[in-house]
């Protein structure tokens, strides 16, 4: 990936050098952008097909966010899952389904019995709500942890070589 810039001590040439300098910069900046836009989109793939898997009423919304500082230069991105049910999505929850083996440090404080206010969450009977979308009362035991933040992470973690390599070759 190293790119030679040569030059004489003319005026000509330092200044040939500083344009090059500044084309690499530019280049450096744009494979950068793309480095971290399709890490992004990697880990969005995984978040979108394992919600596609999840029934509706478990559901959460999801979106991206790329950020950029002050000069308008991308500084990271990351992939953000968002809604009432992400951390029962993520975790899991009651007794049948829920698993305190989150296999992350991170997820040590969340399992079954952690969400603030729950009651049921040890019940063999499990519970009833009332779902939001439909106004329909349902039973519920919880629900697995489908980990789409997780399967994310590693997915990201796998494609980072292949991606650095596909960008900063060219």
């Amino acid at each position: 990936m190293g790119k030679t810039i040569k030059c004489t001590l003319s005026q000509k040439s330092i200044r040939n050098a500083i344009n090059e300098l500044k084309a690499y910069q530019k280049d450096l900046q744009r494979k950068n952008e793309l480095f971290v836009k399709r890490l992004c989109e990697e880990g969005l793939q995984v978040i979108q097909t394992t919600m596609e898997s999840i029934p509706d009423e478990e559901k959460g919304s999801y979106y991206t966010e790329i950020i950029y500082n002050k000069n308008g230069d991308i500084t990271g991105a990351s992939v953000r899952l968002s809604g009432d049910k992400v951390l029962f999505i993520e975790f899991s929850a009651g007794i049948t389904y829920g698993s305190n083996n989150y296999p992350l440090p991170s997820g040590s404080e969340y399992g079954v019995g952690t969400y603030p206010g729950q009651t049921h969450a040890f019940s063999p009977y499990g519970w009833w709500y009332t779902d939001e979308r439909s106004g329909e009362t349902r039973h519920s035991y919880g629900n697995r942890a489908y980990m789409p933040m997780y399967h994310a992470e590693q997915a990201v973690i796998i494609a980072v070589r292949k991606i650095a390599k596909e960008v900063f070759s060219s």
